[in-house]
């Protein structure tokens, strides 16, 4: 099999930016993974497969058992049309702890992609493109044929990959765009906003681009740790199992205010992790925190990340984040940051972006 690690960029088709508005509205944690679960189940029909091997969840924890179910039978229906099946659970597992076995993202990567080699073709082909800047992650499934379901089924995998690299550097992975390959689904999009990053259709791969400095960081995780990072990979997106908490609730609000749905309160919140509301206050004041604060922590959090990473309008960002309007925000953001918005966008994107001159309140 062909081994691409560092092999010369290649001129893409025209790709279309997908949109990113957000969706739904009843604050329960539940509505969050709500859009990712009539996605999945609507291609299972499509596919002529209505069996109901499992309720639909209603709580993160059925969620993510759901979750992995689908994708595997999504998955074997596409490996019983084609001349390969997929990888096994166990080849699975045993190329996530050869990666854990690297030292940086980018020795790990490389591991990925000679373990894959192995499995040709049923593993696909993995890439790492090297660019002055910037570096790219590339899958290709090798498949035959491109329809509806591997198009879904290819993204989970770049998103498996994504969750994998993450979670070894025990941070953040900077991605600056996600490219979804040729068929261009605006049907996709609650899964697509999990990247947190701009995402292309109609290109000709499925690759992550991220700076290339990050390749350079470390592995952190330790061998102890895959057992509960394993168990329900790559389908706990929204709290892996041995995240603390306030880990937890951190993410769940996070997602919330990416999506534009209000934030789901405390009651709501112990509900969907499977706590009493009393065992829920414990366990944050434990942790030393508590909800206004986590709360708190999460909007101005989104607020910089989509100063950061976006063009949109202050008072855009500002509706997203249920403020009012765009001065309460920007009074309570100089609060947290001790400069307006416009100021600490241009400072942080070294343009000059600055707020437009608005009356004092």
């Amino acid at each position: 099999m062909e081994n691409d690690m560092n092999r010369p960029t290649r001129t893409a088709s025209p790709a279309a930016p997908m949109s990113t508005a957000p969706t739904g509205n009843s604050g329960r944690a539940s509505d969050i993974f709500a859009p990712l679960v009539a996605l999945l189940a609507a291609e299972l029909r499509r596919g002529g497969d209505t069996r109901e091997r499992h309720p639909p969840p209603t709580n993160l924890v059925q969620f993510t058992a759901w979750y992995l179910a689908t994708v595997q039978r999504l998955e074997q229906r596409l490996g019983e049309a084609q001349s390969h099946g997929p990888m096994s659970r166990r080849e699975v597992e045993l190329q996530c702890r050869l990666a854990l076995s690297a030292s940086n993202l980018e020795e790990a990567i490389q591991l990925c992609a000679e373990f894959a080699a192995l499995l040709h073709p049923r593993a696909g082909r993995i890439g790492l493109e090297l660019h002055p800047e910037h570096a790219t992650f590339r899958l290709d499934s090798l498949r035959p044929q491109v329809s509806s379901a591997s198009s879904l089924v290819d993204i989970t995998g770049l998103f498996a990959y994504f969750q994998l690299l993450q979670w070894l550097a025990g941070r953040t992975l900077p991605l600056q765009r996600v490219r979804i390959g040729p068929l261009r689904r605006e049907d996709v999009l609650p899964f697509l906003r999990l990247f947190k990053a701009p995402v292309l259709a109609g290109g000709e791969g499925y690759a992550l681009d991220f700076p290339r400095a990050a390749l350079a960081m470390p592995v952190v995780r330790t061998p102890a740790e895959f057992p509960a990072f394993f168990a329900c990979f790559p389908c706990e997106v929204f709290g892996p199992r041995g995240r603390g908490l306030a880990e937890q609730v951190s993410a769940l609000l996070a997602a919330a205010l990416r999506q534009g749905v209000p934030l789901p309160g405390q009651a709501r919140l112990a509900e969907d992790l499977g706590l009493s509301l009393s065992t829920f206050r414990q366990r944050l004041r434990a942790a030393g925190t508590g909800y206004r604060q986590l709360r708190a922590e999460a909007v101005r959090a989104t607020a910089c990340d989509a100063l950061r990473e976006s063009d949109r309008p202050v008072v855009d960002i500002a509706q997203q984040l249920g403020f009012a309007d765009a001065a309460t925000f920007r009074r309570a953001f100089l609060r947290w940051e001790g400069e307006t918005p416009g100021a600490w966008r241009a400072r942080h994107r070294g343009s000059d972006t600055a707020d437009p001159p608005h009356p004092r309140e």
